[in-house]
């Protein structure tokens, strides 16, 4: 192809060149290109390789297995219409599965019970409390500033809710009560309205991460933030499947991350989960654990993990009805892996 062995030696070196400008580019945490070349260079020596590192950074596309688990679904139930005729419910949070809070993206969160029946279907919902979210001076959210989107609750009980619109995430000691700031990070101001800090997760430490459905500048994968010590840093990066895009996430009872994506095209709603194992501002290779079909549930937007009497993970998702233009639901569905 080269005419001369020059040529050929300079189109390796060019190659080699664009090689580690793209990994260059990336992002890494403090000391992660030296313990992934010390990895790679054990795994060598060792006779041994793997087709992808064991821990994710920037810059890095996961690729889908040969087969991804169908939604084995437990309980689906339709949610009644709330007084007003709005529910446009886009979080949710339980730890067993029957005592669950949901928030609405028109400001306010609902504490309820599932009634469950035989095989553990939803038969029925007992609202408990509706509590209106309110700012730092105790009114409530009006407009574009109550466009919540994620709610966890924190190991001292409190709730935290993440904004899609102002984005920012918020305290709350108890339902009812005025919110409590928790700082802002310098990518917040630039994210997307609409599609900023979709996710809010708090894990077994206590530290809290969120997620936004849309990175503020174009890069590779999916940016988290991480809030500790009283302010928020940039934690780990998610590896990018497609055009799947991520709206939800949990931490499990069994430690890990749980991520519900979501996927919008011309055929419809298409909905996915994978679960990620989360060391600080690491996140190890993802699992896919559930994926449904075209238009097998709607706007999934909302995800709490539990485990159940048996022993098995579930996912409790809530779909937002956007004002009445789809169903508004909570789908159980079983984990197998």
């Amino acid at each position: 192809m080269f005419g001369s062995c020059n040529q050929m030696i300079a189109a390796r070196s060019l190659i080699a060149a664009l090689v580690g400008v793209a990994l260059g580019g990336a992002v890494l945490p403090a000391g992660a290109q030296t313990s992934y070349s010390q990895r790679a260079r054990a795994q060598t020596e060792s006779g041994h390789t793997q087709s992808h590192p064991d821990t994710y950074y920037a810059g890095v596309v996961q690729h889908q297995p040969a087969s991804i688990p169908a939604a084995q679904v437990v309980a689906r139930y339709r949610i009644p219409l709330m007084s007003g005729g709005i529910n446009d419910f886009s979080g949710i949070a339980t730890s067993d599965g029957t005592n669950i809070y949901m928030v609405s993206d028109h400001g306010f969160i609902v504490a309820a019970r599932l009634q469950r029946g035989y095989g553990q279907s939803i038969d029925g919902m007992q609202i408990r409390q509706v509590a209106l979210l309110r700012g730092e001076d105790g009114r409530p959210l009006s407009g574009s500033l109550r466009d919540a989107e994620g709610l966890s609750i924190g190991r001292d009980g409190a709730f935290y809710v993440s904004f899609e619109q102002h984005n920012r995430v918020l305290r709350y000691p108890s339902l009812g009560s005025a919110a409590q700031s928790t700082g802002m990070h310098h990518d917040f101001e630039r994210l997307r309205a609409g599609s900023g800090l979709q996710s809010v997760a708090v894990d077994p430490s206590g530290r809290i991460y969120s997620i936004p459905k849309r990175a503020a500048r174009a890069t590779y994968g999916f940016p988290s933030y991480m809030y500790t010590n009283g302010s928020w840093t940039g934690a780990f990066r998610i590896p990018s499947d497609g055009h799947f895009y991520p709206v939800s996430a949990d931490f499990g009872p069994d430690g890990a991350l749980y991520i519900l994506e979501q996927e919008s095209a011309g055929r419809g709603y298409r909905s996915q989960v994978r679960r990620f194992r989360v060391n600080g501002q690491a996140i190890s290779e993802g699992q896919w654990v559930m994926r449904s079909e075209y238009n097998q549930f709607g706007n999934l937007e909302g995800l709490a993990v539990f485990r159940d009497w048996n022993g098995r993970i579930r996912l409790l998702m809530v779909s937002d009805d956007d004002l009445q233009r789809g169903p508004s639901e909570l789908i159980d569905v079983a984990v197998n892996r």
